[in-house]
C-alpha cells in the first residue's frame, strides 16, 4: 500500500489514502484537485473524524456527478463495469451534472488514523442492487437513478435493456 497523507483531522488523527489500489486513490488520481478540497473541508471542520460514510456540501460547484435522476423518457440499459461482476444502470444520452457535494467513506485503522476508502463528487448512494453488499434500499434508489452514459468503462458483451435485478 502506498499511503499518501492528506491532512490531520480535528482529533489529531491522520487522514490518508492508498493511491494505488483503493477506489479513493483511483478517483483522486483522475481528479487531483479533490485533495485540496478535502484539506479545505478538514480545516473548516466539515469532515468528521469517524468511520463510515459522510456527505459534505461544499457550498460551491466542485465538479460533476455521474449519478442522475431518471424519468420515463430516458433510454435505460444495464451493463457490468470493467472487472466487476455486478450490473449498473445507465441512462443513454444523459450527461453528468454539476454538484456542490462531496461524499467520502472513512475507516479507522489500528493506529487510530483514518483511511479514505472511497470519495466521489455527488451525494451518497446505496450499493448497486446486483452488488453483494447491496441493502434493501438499493433497488428503490436505483429504480429512479442511473449513471450518465460513458461514466464507466463497461464490458460490452454484458449490455442489456432487461433489468437484471
Amino acid at each position: 500500500m502506498q499511503q499518501y497523507e492528506i491532512s490531520i483531522l480535528s482529533n489529531d488523527a491522520k487522514l490518508y489514502v492508498d493511491m494505488i489500489s483503493s477506489p479513493a486513490g483511483h478517483y483522486l488520481n483522475r481528479r487531483p484537485y479533490i485533495i485540496n478540497i478535502l484539506k479545505e473541508l478538514i480545516k473548516t471542520g466539515k469532515i468528521a473524524p469517524q468511520t463510515g460514510s459522510q456527505e459534505i456540501d461544499t457550498d460551491r460547484i466542485i465538479g460533476n456527478t455521474d449519478i442522475i435522476d431518471t424519468t420515463d423518457k430516458d433510454i435505460i440499459y444495464y451493463a457490468k463495469p470493467y472487472k466487476k461482476n455486478y450490473f449498473i444502470k445507465f441512462a443513454k444520452n444523459r450527461y453528468p451534472l454539476p454538484s456542490t457535494k462531496l461524499s467520502i467513506i472513512l475507516k479507522k485503522d489500528c493506529d487510530n488514523n483514518y483511511l479514505l476508502q472511497d470519495v466521489w463528487i455527488g451525494s451518497l448512494y446505496p450499493k448497486f442492487p446486483d452488488d453483494q453488499a447491496a441493502s434493501s434500499e438499493s433497488i428503490l434508489y436505483w429504480n429512479s437513478h442511473a449513471l450518465a452514459q460513458d461514466s464507466k468503462n463497461i464490458q460490452s458483451s454484458t449490455i442489456t435493456k432487461i433489468c437484471p435485478y
